[in-house]
């Protein structure tokens, strides 16, 4: 099996040095690391140029000329990967050197995910561990696995990056197009040990409850939502309408999955579609009822509920919500 490590860098050279010093200390070294930079203006292109000379696996670097954003950046690494089973890595993460060797072999052993993930440790800037990791704060919140979806945490097979690029640019992550299509077909698998330091420094792209370095909790959680939804109604209709554009988006791009698709698959990525358009449609309607006097919304939750529309969300939780919040 070919790895390859796809990277994004971005003003990185505070952080990026370490990250590719663990590329070096893997036990199963990668067959080549392609290396996305995004316009930078610090030293992070003379760190890579010198990785690059003297790495002892190939090592390609793609130096973009204008800002595009992460996630074309990322489009741009992933596109000039051959390997079959691709790693996404951030530029200020430090990965534990048997990562490639436990994935591989969790890979092969996992023969139907098209997706894999590993769990990681949460760290601040000087690498500090917290004594938790990802894994331990999304089921401390009451989650599910479904939250776990990490990027940096990710390798994805070969066939399947040929089914969903590319990622459109204007989509909210990269990282989130691919995990969610996996995900809605049963084909991500979630190795549960730690196999990285995942960095939280204050200047990283991705944001979240579940990425903080202090322990969360489940009532925690919930009493932050719930504010959250009951104070910002203005801002709840923004990320709503938001999430029903990205629910729209990641239906085409399984659509042209499914039109790729030489198998079976074909069939699953047109229900996954199905199932797409009918949560960005209940969302429509969520949005359209909070327009409402609390009396004239009950139709519509009841219609919403009856429909399962409410499933995909957080079940009575947001039935509720949709009645009584502003």
């Amino acid at each position: 099996m070919k790895i390859s490590i796809a990277l994004a860098t971005f003003n990185g050279e505070g952080y990026i040095q370490e990250q590719l010093q663990s590329f070096l200390d893997q036990t199963r070294l990668p067959d080549e690391v392609v290396i996305s930079d995004d316009a930078s203006t610090d030293g992070t292109m003379e760190i890579v140029r010198h990785f690059q000379e003297s790495a002892p696996f190939a090592v390609k670097v793609i130096q973009g000329r204008g800002r595009q954003g992460f996630v074309a950046n990322f489009n741009r690494a992933l596109e000039a990967t051959t390997g079959d089973l691709v790693f996404l890595s951030d530029q200020d993460d430090v990965w534990f050197p048997n990562k490639l060797e436990a994935m591989e072999a969790t890979a092969n052993a996992q023969e139907r995910a098209w997706l894999l993930m590993c769990d990681a440790a949460l760290v601040d800037h000087d690498l500090a561990e917290a004594g938790f990791s990802k894994l331990d704060q999304i089921e401390s919140a009451g989650l599910t696995l479904e939250y776990h979806a990490m990027g940096c945490c990710c390798a994805i097979r070969r066939d399947f990056l040929e089914l969903a690029m590319p990622i459109p640019a204007n989509f909210k992550s990269h990282d989130l197009w691919l995990v969610r299509i996996a995900d809605g077909l049963g084909r991500k698998h979630v190795y549960r040990a730690a196999l990285q330091y995942y960095r939280r420094h204050g200047n990283n792209a991705s944001q979240g409850p579940t990425s903080v370095l202090t322990r969360v909790t489940r009532l925690e959680h919930q009493r932050v939502s719930f504010l959250k939804r009951w104070t910002g109604r203005a801002t709840w209709i923004a990320e709503a309408r938001l999430q029903v554009r990205y629910a729209h988006m990641l239906r085409w791009g399984v659509l042209r999955a499914a039109r790729r698709c030489s198998d079976g698959c074909a069939q699953e990525l047109v229900g996954l579609a199905q199932r797409l358009e009918r949560v960005g449609c209940n969302l429509e309607t969520r949005v359209q009822l909070r327009g409402k006097p609390r009396p004239y919304r009950i139709p519509g939750i009841i219609s919403v509920w009856w429909s399962g529309g409410y499933g995909p969300f957080n079940g009575w939780k947001s039935a509720a919500s949709d009645l009584l919040l502003r």
